[in-house]
């Protein structure tokens, strides 16, 4: 696995990590991650059902990406490409549904999904996009 793949998935990994305790623990808690994750205060007990199993979700898909990253380095190839092209198309594929719910009207502001979805998509695609190139 070459090395641009390998910096773009650890990338997309440490973001999801980044963002698991956020929706899991602090968004009942502070403003802030109210506000990062664009949750109204009056919505975030509605939403906390949704938030808490998302965030472990994402944190599993983050972990994925850094075992197939080791296993791609410790000359488990089949099972690092494995792991790391399911769980960073995992990533592409399900993140743009941020950018979906905005468009359906279910963010406090248009457009206010976008950063969010590009943080979430664009380093897991461009990991895959950069696996083909070779070691």
């Amino acid at each position: 696995m070459n090395t641009a793949a390998q910096v773009f998935a650890v990338l997309a990994a440490a973001i999801y990590i980044v963002v698991f305790p956020v929706e899991s623990f602090l968004l009942r808690r502070h403003r802030w991650a109210q506000k990062f994750l664009s949750t109204p205060p009056e919505n975030v007990r509605a939403v906390m059902m949704w938030a808490i199993p998302t965030g472990y979700r994402n944190l599993v898909i983050a972990l994925g990406v850094i075992a197939g990253v080791v296993a791609a380095n410790s000359e488990q190839l089949v099972v690092g490409y494995t792991l790391v092209v399911y769980c960073c198309a995992n990533m592409v594929l399900t993140a743009p549904t941020m950018l979906l719910a905005d468009i359906q009207g279910h963010y406090p502001s248009k457009w206010e999904s976008v950063p969010g979805t590009l943080a979430a998509t664009v380093p897991a695609l461009v990991a895959l996009l950069l696996l083909p190139l070779g070691p």
